[in-house]
């Protein structure tokens, strides 16, 4: 139900976890100029407030919510920029005093959206110059992870949007130039002008809930966001290579596909990246790496929100051409379906298992009501995506398979 304009508030009534989830989620428009400011934003909600104005005295007040768990973290999806608060407590059915525990953390959620931890100039200095240290940190530590640098630089092969592109290093860069007040400007922007879903999953008095969430600073606002993004394939492979002293080298491939998230074809090339590499049983993995010998690790991996598949293998240098080729001819034995029955019901199997654990998961259940608002909740329904899946056949895997075209090639050249 709508708030005001442009902020949703979605009710998911259910008895079956113990505790009860609020994740209030900020949705823009994909920016470079915004990325770095709202991850600083994420970690200056989750670490303090004015009513606890350091990280030791707000998680005692968390404790003293019976162990209530608040976290916040920034992050991209297709076309958008994405900041999820999160917080889980115990439901009031566990505990020996009824109906308090809701207020107190709706009392919690005021303080942290709308006193965040600031001054005059903006967010307190001393707090986010540590804030801002620790993530510049783990940056840093994630640039020595070779396939988290490979991927970045896959990435910018790939992706023809400036936007998508972004590389670690310019991600570190722009953090660096942040201050407090500039930070502090696009938190504000975010209040103002972002789309909001706050999602209660659980066990609420709906009525007393939105009586609370009226009496929150927020106004109306015009939303236009996009959490998919398409480009167009492109006849010009591109390739990267670069050298660096590791013990292995890694070797990523970058296929086009015209199919995203919601698209009729969605089932088929789920199961298409779970023949080719999403699982122990998958061709990648038997065939290159337990058949060859050829890769210490190997995988792919499907994004349905930008029709992006990744392949990635973890190999010794001089065999880059021999495994390039294996890898590609593994996606092209499924183009023209050079598989068994019994590695499609497996692939199914596999992926009816994932469909039905995340009902069991509260984070992937808000994920679905959440999507649902952009692809209607017919389509996410579990036992339609099931039946879509059933009936994927032997023709539509081939078909989703051809629609996969290779875009970009990278190589990381381990070297001694």
């Amino acid at each position: 139900m709508e708030l005001v304009p442009g902020i949703a508030v979605h009710f998911i009534q259910s008895k079956k976890f113990k505790t009860n989830k609020i994740t209030v989620r900020f949705t823009a428009p994909l920016s470079l100029d915004s990325i770095s400011s709202r991850m600083l934003s994420a970690s200056m909600l989750e670490t303090a407030n004015q009513s606890y104005p350091t990280a030791q005295l707000f998680r005692k007040r968390l404790a003293t919510l019976y162990g209530t768990d608040l976290s916040a973290h920034a992050y991209r999806r297709g076309q958008s920029n994405l900041v999820d608060l999160n917080i889980t407590y115990v439901r009031d059915e566990f505990l020996s005093k009824k109906n308090v525990l809701t207020s107190q953390i709706l009392e919690l959620l005021h303080q942290v959206l709308f006193t965040p931890l600031s001054d005059e100039d903006g967010f307190e200095k001393n707090a986010f110059d540590i804030e801002k240290k620790q993530i510049l940190s783990r940056l840093e530590s994630e640039l020595e992870d070779p396939f988290f640098f490979a991927h970045k630089e896959l990435d910018q092969l790939f992706f023809q949007e400036e936007s998508m592109q972004l590389v670690p290093k310019d991600l570190i860069s722009r953090i660096s130039e942040e201050t407090s007040k500039t930070c502090f400007s696009s938190y504000q922007k975010m209040l103002k002008e972002d789309q909001i879903d706050i999602f209660f999953l659980g066990d609420f008095n709906e009525i007393e809930v939105l009586e609370f969430l009226h009496k929150f600073p927020l106004t109306g606002r015009k939303s236009a966001v996009n959490i998919q993004y398409q480009q167009p394939y492109s006849n010009i492979l591109r390739e990267g290579i670069v050298r660096k002293r590791l013990g292995q080298s890694v070797l990523e491939m970058g296929y086009h596909s015209s199919v995203v998230y919601g698209d009729e074809e969605q089932m088929a090339v789920l199961l298409v990246n779970g023949l080719l590499g999403a699982f122990p049983h998958s061709k990648l993995f038997t065939q290159v790496r337990e058949k060859e010998g050829l890769a210490y690790t190997v995988s792919s991996h499907l994004d349905l929100f930008s029709g992006f598949l990744r392949l990635f293998a973890g190999i010794d240098r001089q065999n880059r051409n021999k495994v390039r080729k294996l890898m590609n001819h593994q996606l092209l034995d499924i183009k023209n379906g050079k598989f068994t029955d019994k590695e499609i019901d497996q692939t199914k199997q596999m992926i009816r298992r994932s469909i039905l654990l995340a009902q069991d998961n509260q984070d992937s259940i808000v994920d679905k009501y959440y999507l649902s608002t952009f692809f209607g909740k017919a389509n996410l329904d579990t036992k339609t995506l099931i039946n879509k899946l059933e009936q994927v056949d032997r023709e539509a895997i081939c078909e989703a398979a051809n629609s996969f075209k290779l875009q970009a090639i990278y190589f990381m050249e381990g070297a001694e």
